[in-house]
């Protein structure tokens, strides 16, 4: 091997040098040298590595081994504007109550009562991360309202369209708690009260992820420990797919988070909180430590008729409180359904769920045909009523002991043939009960107007229990 050549550094480089080690304000280090010193630069030169520039991997590693605050991260070179860059600015604001991480335009208007009211929030804008300042504001002849405003990092500062720049965004912040803005006509400084984050807020450093257990359509979901104070908890925790993935994307995943974070019912999955605030974002569940439906059937077979019986019960419970709560699954089926310590079972993975009591789509795409109401398959339409014909057919997989999907030997343009046209359009399996039978087949009623809705199935399968009364519910949180 040829030896390498060595070359003296220059002044204008140890210069540089001197400067990158120093201790002197952080928005002067930031600043770009005229020579355009880049680590391949500094190499070339034959700069010690120790005096190099730190790449995204050490820069996160100096961070949670050092505790390194956002001013001394924010004195590396601008090259460092990428997703780890933001990632590391995000967890130096951690500590602060007004920062929230990942959260929607909409969702944060919740939070803002008085003027003066604020957060900062991450998103993405045209697919790269930003910073977001949310305001409570008031100008003069209009009603208060949200103002959201970019805060953009330029040559080393932070600012928000205005000549004032700071070296980080605590900086900013501290800045316009004592100072007004034009933002706002209202008196007294700019930023009055920080909105703090609620409960449910996770940090990613309470959160262990282990292995791999399912996978879903925003996500993967792994077994898991959660530090909740002194305690330790086992969970599951669902992480997206894409740490890079868009803001459509990003929207479904906290929708779904949204959503069951609404519930709070023994036959729905619990979930623990979010964590919004680095990538990948997760959301934490409860582990069902029975593991799924279909699982259990295939290592318990054959399963006795009368825990049968208890699985169709705890699925009606589950689907009568959704109803209840105002919300459609759209995708109920056995590999759906999880299973606690006592086998009880339990309503899961709410990617394709809507609040509301129906709703209606011009086009169907990627959805499970075998488990659809007519009425879906021909006018696209989603009704609670939807989700009981979807119950219908989980009813065929429970005593069916989950041993095979509905329509068995039918590909899906045969299934949707038969759901259309044939009145039931499959048979109930042998070992149903003649009295669950009978809520079979008004579940797979053709007319959705007969068909009953969940309190109606609740009802006859449960008489002598109570529907659910909903009390206290948890208002949107993104």
């Amino acid at each position: 091997m040829a030896p390498v050549k060595r070359f003296q550094a220059s002044k204008e480089s140890r210069t540089t040098r001197r400067k990158l080690a120093s201790s002197v304000e952080p928005t002067a280090r930031c600043k770009a040298s005229n020579t355009r010193t880049t680590k391949t630069a500094m190499l070339q030169h034959s700069i010690a590595p120790a005096t190099a520039v730190p790449t995204t991997t050490e820069m996160s590693k100096l961070f949670f081994e050092k505790n390194v605050n956002e001013e001394e991260l924010l004195s590396k070179p601008p090259e460092m504007l990428t997703e780890d860059f933001y990632n590391i600015v995000g967890r130096a604001m951690r500590n602060f109550e007004w920062y929230h991480g990942y959260m929607s335009r909409e969702g944060c208007e919740e939070y803002m009562k008085e003027v003066g009211d604020f957060l900062v929030r991450r998103t993405l804008i045209d697919g790269k991360p930003n910073y977001i300042m949310s305001v409570f504001v008031c100008k003069e002849g209009d009603k208060p309202k949200t103002a959201h405003i970019r805060i953009d990092y330029k040559s080393g500062t932070w600012n928000i369209n205005e000549n004032v720049k700071k070296a980080s965004i605590t900086q900013l912040i501290k800045h316009y708690q004592e100072k007004n803005s034009k933002y706002s006509d209202a008196p007294g400084p700019f930023l009055k009260s920080g909105v703090s984050r609620p409960p449910f807020y996770l940090l990613h450093e309470n959160i262990h992820i282990g292995k791999q257990i399912g996978s879903g359509a925003f996500g993967t979901v792994h077994v898991g420990h959660l530090k909740k104070g002194t305690e330790t908890v086992e969970v599951a925790v669902k992480k997206m797919k894409s740490e890079k993935a868009d803001k459509k994307k990003l929207q479904e995943f906290f929708k779904e988070g949204r959503l069951m974070l609404r519930f709070n019912h023994p036959n729905i999955v619990r979930v623990f909180g979010v964590a919004p605030g680095d990538t990948p974002i997760l959301i934490v569940l409860e582990f069902a430590k029975g593991g799924s439906l279909k699982s259990y059937c295939k290592n318990n077979d054959p399963v006795a008729t009368s825990q049968l019986d208890n699985f169709a019960k705890d699925a009606c419970r589950g689907m009568n409180y959704l109803q209840s709560t105002k919300v459609i699954h759209r995708d109920l089926a056995a590999r759906n359904c999880l299973l606690g310590p006592n086998a009880e079972l339990k309503i899961s993975d709410f990617g394709l769920s809507h609040r509301g009591d129906s709703f209606q789509l011009d086009k169907l795409k990627s959805v499970p045909v075998k488990w659809l109401s007519p009425e879906t398959l021909s006018k696209g339409k989603f009704s609670h009523k939807t989700d009981v014909w979807s119950y219908g057919m989980l009813l065929w997989e429970i005593y069916m002991r989950c041993k095979e999907d509905p329509f068995p030997k039918k590909n899906n343009a045969e299934a949707m043939e038969l759901i259309l046209n044939k009145k039931p359009p499959i048979e109930a399996p042998p070992a149903m009960p003649d009295a669950i039978k009978d809520i079979f087949l008004l579940c797979l009623t053709f007319d959705d107007s007969d068909r009953p809705d969940f309190e109606g199935v609740f009802k006859k399968l449960l008489p002598d229990e109570t529907s659910p009364i909903i009390q206290g519910l948890k208002a949107d949180l993104f």
